[in-house]
């Protein structure tokens, strides 16, 4: 199938300047607009229903994308976070959301192309970054506007990206553990597939590599839920126990809080724990946790403001935009406790 971006590599320009001839923005070039219609013409390429829509109607609405099903979206607070902060820039603007989430890849491209056929969004935000993506694929190959919340992987020239440096984020908590006298160190994490958790890995590795402790450190992988975690904390504490838990982020982290509680495991006198994404979930703990605060208000307030200009201005050159994150140390990690 013969795609927008096709056409904009052989005319030389970028599929947001091909999207725009289609438009028949006042922007661009009768010379241009002539070159690159001959080549639509000459190479079979019809514009996609979305670009055709773009020009008689506009929805302002964002829709947001959300790769996890549903009863995931509603335990995560990151989640309600960045819609807030979505919403926010949205408001400001003039815009409203829509939120679509799917556990599998098929039904969230379905649904996203419903979207885009039924008028409903001008561009999307996407909640998570990873290799091999259809949804990122589609709205690349159909020049349609889009945000991702996460990492370059590819190095898109098409898309905005906001995120944070997560493998700064994960270097600096496992140094703070190293600092605070924990060398047995654990990173427990429940995917190991989106730019996120592969990146916090790496922070987490690199910071016990410099350290001398690569040999202390291990990463685990276990499922999200209470059977595998129950049965990985009572394997993992029956052989070499652990100084300290680092996990990929609060929800997982509630999780195994709770079954070192069953397992009449102490924190911190027996093990300290870490996790990432500051909430309700790591404040009212018991005991509080010690959390990377990665800001995913302000994560969701960046992506909102940077969709809307890219759907007001197609030819705005895309931002990748590094929310800075803190660490915030709480009782889980005191080691007095510990002595």
């Amino acid at each position: 199938m013969v795609t927008i971006k096709d056409v904009a590599k052989i005319a030389g320009v970028s599929p947001s300047t091909v999207s725009r001839v289609i438009k028949d923005h006042d922007g661009i070039s009768s010379t241009t607009k002539k070159r690159v219609r001959k080549i639509m013409e000459e190479i079979g390429y019809a514009p996609n229903i979305a670009a055709r829509n773009l020009v008689t109607n506009q929805a302002n609405t964002i829709g947001l994308v959300i790769k996890s099903g549903i009863h995931e979206v509603n335990l995560n607070p990151f989640y309600s976070e960045v819609n807030l902060g979505v919403s926010e820039a949205c408001r400001e603007n003039g815009f409203s959301t829509l939120t679509t989430s799917a556990s599998n890849d098929v039904s969230l491209l379905a649904e996203v192309k419903e979207l885009i056929s039924s008028r409903q969004v001008d561009g999307f935000i996407l909640l998570y970054s990873r290799t091999d993506d259809p949804i990122a694929d589609f709205l690349t190959a159909a020049g349609f506007p889009y945000v991702v919340i996460g990492k370059n992987i590819f190095k898109n020239c098409e898309a905005a990206y906001v995120d944070n440096d997560n493998v700064q984020a994960a270097y600096a908590i496992t140094e703070l553990l190293i600092q605070k006298g924990y060398s047995e160190i654990v990173m427990i994490v429940d995917n190991d597939i989106f730019a996120v958790a592969k990146d916090r890995i790496k922070g987490f590795e690199m910071a016990m590599e410099a350290s001398a402790l690569s040999e202390n450190g291990r990463v685990i992988k276990c499922e999200n839920e209470d059977g595998s975690i129950h049965h990985m904390l009572e394997s993992l504490f029956s052989t070499n126990q652990p100084h300290a838990l680092l996990t990929l982020d609060g929800v997982l982290n509630s999780r195994i809080v709770s079954h070192l509680y069953r397992l009449g495991i102490r924190i911190p006198r027996d093990v300290a724990t870490a996790t990432f994404s500051d909430s309700l979930l790591t404040k009212l703990a018991s005991p509080p946790q010690t959390t990377v605060d990665i800001f995913p208000q302000e994560l969701g307030r960046e992506a909102g403001k940077e969709i809307i200009m890219l759907i007001r201005d197609p030819d705005r050159l895309k931002k990748n935009i590094t929310v800075p994150t803190r660490i915030i140390e709480r009782q889980s990690t005191h080691k007095e406790e510990v002595e």
